[in-house]
């Protein structure tokens, strides 16, 4: 508790009182000294006369509290300084009392003050757990959604991997569209959780090929633009992959997988920009993919051989820009 007072033999009465009712009491004669005092301890309050010689009390209340806002602050004002008053009530002052100052007045509004100032700091403290706990369980579950979503990929993987198992040519294929298809995306600067969305969609891309009646896919694709439509159902992949809310990102992909940049893809004929990024990288690795591993008919292509029969395409089936990603992870620049 500080007592800031130039009249000596009322501060000293004031502070014999106060450390009667049990406080632990400083003095200053003048504002700079209260300054200093407050800067080298933390006090819980602060008894303040608005005219003093050299820095008024209405002067010091701000920088008080601008040291601690916290400080209860409670002004000694004259029975002609009603607006003064007033104005310390603006600046922050929890109350005033006008001299002479009654001794059970003071120790009313002192304890009053002291009051507001511990409520508010149990509300700030309380606040500060709150926001602290919520911090805690919004990143708890934000991980037990990213164990779930990787949970959720496994187990569509597994059942993509059973039907690539039907057919030696396609073993594998959904995981190196996978890896392929996350590669292009940081190459693209897409952030994080986009790269985790991409890489999980390229894994369990063909999802709807399950689908299909016939045990065996043909993976082929010609070096033109006389594309044949997907072998697969994306009605049954949405049906699939929907329920999934954490694996929103990853429905959409495979979804418009099969949309085409010049706008006759399926099932929407979305175009250009209108189609998912996501998609448009899928696409592009996994039909790279089909070229690059051999298949009961045909022998597999060279890297650059792969990416010459793709240039076709560019603009027509494929995002140029993705394309262009494409050559540099697979065949290097130029």
């Amino acid at each position: 508790m500080l007592i800031v007072e130039d009249d000596p033999s009322l501060r000293s009465a004031i502070g014999a009182f106060l450390e009667r009712l049990g406080h632990q009491v400083l003095q200053a004669d003048n504002a700079e000294q209260a300054l200093e005092l407050l800067a080298t301890q933390r006090l819980s309050a602060m008894l303040c006369d608005i005219r003093m010689s050299g820095m008024s009390g209405i002067e010091l209340l701000p920088k008080a509290l601008a040291g601690d806002p916290d400080l209860a602050v409670i002004m000694l004002t004259g029975v002609d300084e009603p607006r003064a008053a007033i104005s310390c009530l603006k600046l922050g002052a929890a109350d005033y009392l006008i001299k002479p100052v009654d001794l059970e007045e003071l120790q009313h509004a002192l304890q009053s003050a002291l009051r507001k100032r511990d409520l508010e700091l149990e509300r700030r403290g309380l606040e500060e757990w709150l926001a602290h706990e919520v911090a805690a369980r919004t990143k708890e579950l934000v991980s037990q959604s990213r164990q779930l979503s990787r949970l959720s990929v496994h187990v569509l993987a597994a059942l993509v991997d059973a039907l690539e198992g039907k057919d030696p040519a396609l073993r594998g294929h959904s995981q190196r569209v996978a890896d392929l298809s996350g590669r292009i995306a940081v190459r693209l600067g897409l952030p994080d959780d986009e790269i985790e969305a991409v890489r999980a969609a390229g894994r369990v891309h063909d999802v709807g090929k399950l689908a299909l009646r016939e045990p065996g896919l043909e993976l082929s694709v010609p070096p033109s633009d006389e594309i044949a439509a997907p072998q697969d159902d994306p009605d049954l992949a949405m049906r699939l992959l929907q329920p999934l809310a954490h694996l929103k990102g990853v429905a959409e992909i495979v979804r418009y997988q099969h949309e085409r940049y010049d706008g006759k893809g399926v099932p929407e004929g979305r175009r250009g920009e209108e189609i998912p990024l996501g998609a448009r990288i899928v696409a592009a690795a996994s039909v790279y993919d089909e070229l690059s591993v051999r298949g009961p008919d045909r022998t597999a292509l060279e890297p650059r051989e792969a990416i010459a029969n793709l240039r076709s395409l560019v603009g027509l089936m494929l995002d140029p820009k993705v394309f262009a990603a494409l050559v540099l992870e697979v065949a290097g620049p130029g």
